[in-house]
């Protein structure tokens, strides 16, 4: 997860290659990772919300947080429909979705979503 300044996001997939890259992410819209999700051994079919790591951040199980880096797109689902969904999930609850590469967030939302009331 990370925390952008007194907000959190978390963070999914860590190879040492992709921390920098999260970091980097996390950084760039004034946040820090709180948290990891590593689920390399589950395969891509899993739906992302039941994964044994992520699902928990996803359900807000872990405590609060304020959105999800990756290091790249295709790491938030197998398929274009996983992605979506977890972009649609993220923007629905007003948290930030981040990726490395990309200045500030992107994708289903433009610009950072609204908190969640």
């Amino acid at each position: 997860m990370v925390e952008a300044t007194s907000s959190s996001v978390a963070s999914v997939t860590r190879p040492v290659s992709s921390s920098t890259s999260m970091l980097t992410a996390a950084a760039s819209v004034g946040g820090h990772i709180i948290g990891w999700a590593d689920d390399w051994e589950v395969s891509g079919a899993t739906d992302p919300v039941t994964r044994p790591k992520l699902g928990p951040w996803l359900r807000d199980e872990r405590g609060p947080n304020d959105g999800l880096v990756a290091a790249a797109v295709d790491r938030l689902g197998r398929n274009v429909v996983d992605c979506l969904n977890t972009g649609y999930k993220m923007r629905d609850e007003g948290k930030l979705l981040v990726t490395y590469g990309h200045e500030g967030t992107r994708g289903v939302c433009s610009g950072r979503p609204r908190r969640a009331e």
